[in-house]
């Protein structure tokens, strides 16, 4: 398979995670009662959605056809000048331009690596600029038109569904930066899956702090097999083969 052929189609996957993760995110801060899980998923979802908008520049920056990506829900109700806006930098070809790099962000006015001990090296969210806002208004609208869908999840089951987004997610990525033979897709790719990585530790984190995210008890009665046992099971096999 050309190359060219080969990562835009491992990249269209990637882009079709991230748009279920976002449109998903929508249903889930719209049903949550926790503020900070709240709080924890907009800023992963506004990562999530840069990431997503600059991959798809890089795309483009490598004369790959993105007419056919499917746009998160809310994406798709901006205008492409709106879309370009909203990330910090244009996307010229090389290596010095890449998906951001993720770390545990700032939820309202107190990051939440203060709150809960997660990434204290961690930088704050900057400002969200006018495009930002106007997307956030759009983000809102659509979780409201949403409303019938709230109360369906309660805030462990959502925080699970997240958790297993960036697991996806992770796996997705990882595979996707392994098929790639193009080094700055291959980058950013690798960064992506880092991130996923990151997210899913904060979201195991803020479980595993209220107790849902608990290892099964040891087993009184496991069940064994003793070396010799498999030494003679392992005699038995070559045997056999050895009688063929």
């Amino acid at each position: 398979m050309n190359t060219g052929t080969r990562e835009a189609i491992i990249i269209s996957e990637v882009l079709r995670s991230n748009a279920s993760m976002i449109d998903h995110y929508n249903v889930y801060m719209n049903s949550c009662q926790d503020q900070q899980l709240r709080s924890l998923l907009d800023h992963q979802q506004r990562h999530t959605l840069d990431s997503f908008q600059r991959l798809i520049q890089m795309m483009q920056s490598h004369g790959m056809d993105t007419s056919n990506i499917p746009l998160p829900t809310t994406m798709s109700m901006t205008s492409s000048s709106t879309m370009t806006t909203t990330t910090t930098a244009s996307a010229p070809y090389g290596s010095q331009w890449t998906t951001p790099r993720y770390s545990s962000g700032q939820s309202g006015t107190t990051p939440y690596s203060m709150q809960h001990g997660v990434g204290s090296q961690g930088i704050g969210m900057s400002m969200p600029t006018q495009a930002e806002s106007q997307l956030g208004m759009q983000m809102g609208m659509q979780t409201g038109s949403q409303g019938s869908l709230a109360g369906i999840f309660n805030d462990r089951s959502i925080a699970e569904g997240a958790l297993q987004f960036h697991k996806c997610g992770a796996d997705t990525t990882t595979r996707a930066a392994l098929e790639s033979s193009e080094p700055h897709i291959r980058a950013a790719l690798t960064n992506m899956a880092r991130n996923s990585i990151e997210m899913s530790y904060e979201i195991y984190t803020y479980m595993s702090q209220r107790g849902w995210y608990q290892l099964p008890n040891s087993p009184q009665n496991f069940i064994t097999h003793s070396s010799a046992q498999q030494q003679q099971q392992q005699q038995q096999q070559q045997q056999q083969y050895t009688n063929q």
